[in-house]
């Protein structure tokens, strides 16, 4: 999908060092799986927005805009964490997270005692 010679020379702009080819190379590589992952979630954003117009009794979509990409992308980089308040379903990944550490760390501190 991208063309080394572009990156190797936006690269070289940014940080003016040599570059190895390998390294383009694989930079390269990350992007284009980072591409693939967004472009599967786009569809999969998209069919979500198709069922809640399905719905509400509109027009569905056929094409993926914007706004599918974007979603895409904030469902990626979310990580897992839900948007969503703990009042209306959502459980944040965190809050659990730091129970259990704090969990550990009171089994720690009875150890110590």
């Amino acid at each position: 999908m991208f063309h080394w010679n572009q990156i190797w020379k936006h690269m070289r702009m940014l940080t003016n060092k040599d570059i190895e080819k390998r390294a383009i190379w694989e930079l390269i590589g990350y992007f284009e799986t980072q591409i693939d992952l967004v472009i599967k979630q786009s569809v999969i954003e998209l069919n979500k927005l198709n069922e809640l117009k399905e719905i509400q009794g509109l027009d569905t979509k056929s094409r993926i805009d914007k706004y599918c990409i974007r979603n895409a992308i904030k469902t990626i980089n979310s990580d897992g964490y839900s948007s969503a308040s703990e009042g209306t379903g959502g459980m944040i990944r965190r809050e659990e997270e730091f129970e259990k550490h704090s969990q550990n760390l009171n089994v720690l501190t009875e150890v110590i005692k």
